[in-house]
């Protein structure tokens, strides 16, 4: 919920971009995951939970849903550690009050407001939170039938950008055009689709974005950076078609290409999104060819 929430905050004025950002930075440092839960718990060990976040690099479903499947946990144990975690939005109220963007009356007539304008929605529900987010901001319109295709897409990378960078994302609507980005980082998937995806983004969202998916910090942008960055949408792209796939859709992909490229050249673009992230953001670019 605390992404749907805090998308709430930023489309309605109430807080700004930089500090949904700050936000986002400083109440990620306290959020535990479940597979460190059930490391802590002894109902894991470090290798198992590795086992799962490896099953995540190619399958778009959630740790618990893993991990019971694997029969390393029960769904009674993953329901009492997730009952054990803070409530996603709860930290994030907590947050903006310790800072001191918004007092406690605001945050309770924000919330209220929020929850009435959500009413009905399952505001528990990750997935319903990220399609809700891509479908107040994106109309894909343009893509005709295929246009649930790049919802989908949009919302699995909101997901893979928690799983892979450890961020909390969220969409800017309206962005300001993005004039200092200088990195296009692009791959083409063929087949019965042809669609070509592109992550448009500034050098130090692309080095944060490659030292996270590395796991080590990465200081100037050389070949392991862009490899990293690549690799990142390659695994993403990868996730994507395995659901294409399972409904029938018979795709591949190409090499990934990543150049150092200010606008990208081809002026047909089906969709952009911008995704905020506490570490800066970067567009999503998606067109498919007939």
């Amino acid at each position: 919920m605390n992404q749907l929430f805090g998308h709430y905050l930023l489309n309605k004025g109430i807080l700004t971009h930089s500090q949904l950002s700050d936000v986002l930075q400083r109440e990620r440092n306290v959020k535990v995951k479940l597979g460190v839960l059930a490391v802590s718990a002894g109902l894991m060990t470090a290798e198992q939970v590795e086992e799962v976040h490896n099953l995540q690099r190619a399958k778009d479903q959630k740790f618990g849903v893993l991990a019971i499947a694997q029969g390393y946990l029960t769904d009674a144990q993953v329901a009492s550690m997730l009952s054990a975690q803070p409530d996603g939005h709860l930290s994030l109220i907590q947050t903006i009050a310790d800072i001191g963007y918004m007092t406690m009356p605001e945050l309770e007539t924000a919330l209220a407001d929020f929850r009435r304008e959500h009413r009905g929605m399952d505001l528990d529900s990750n997935a319903t939170n990220e399609d809700e987010l891509v479908r107040k901001v994106a109309d894909f319109s343009a893509a005709g039938d295929n246009a649930e295709l790049l919802y989908d897409y949009v919302g699995l990378m909101l997901r893979n950008v928690v799983r892979f960078l450890n961020d909390t994302p969220f969409i800017i609507a309206n962005p300001a055009t993005p004039s200092a980005f200088s990195w296009l980082v692009s791959q083409q998937v063929v087949g019965e689709l042809s669609v070509s995806t592109s992550l448009h983004m500034d050098e130090r969202v692309l080095l944060e974005i490659a030292s996270r998916f590395y796991a080590e910090s990465l200081s100037k942008v050389d070949e392991l950076a862009l490899d990293c960055a690549g690799e990142f949408l390659n695994l993403h792209n990868g996730v994507w078609c395995g659901s294409l796939s399972d409904s029938g859709h018979k795709v591949d992909l190409l090499p990934q290409s990543i150049l150092r490229q200010t606008l990208p050249s081809s002026p047909t673009e089906t969709c952009r999104v911008m995704v905020g992230t506490s570490f800066g953001s970067f567009e999503i670019i998606l067109s498919i060819q007939a």
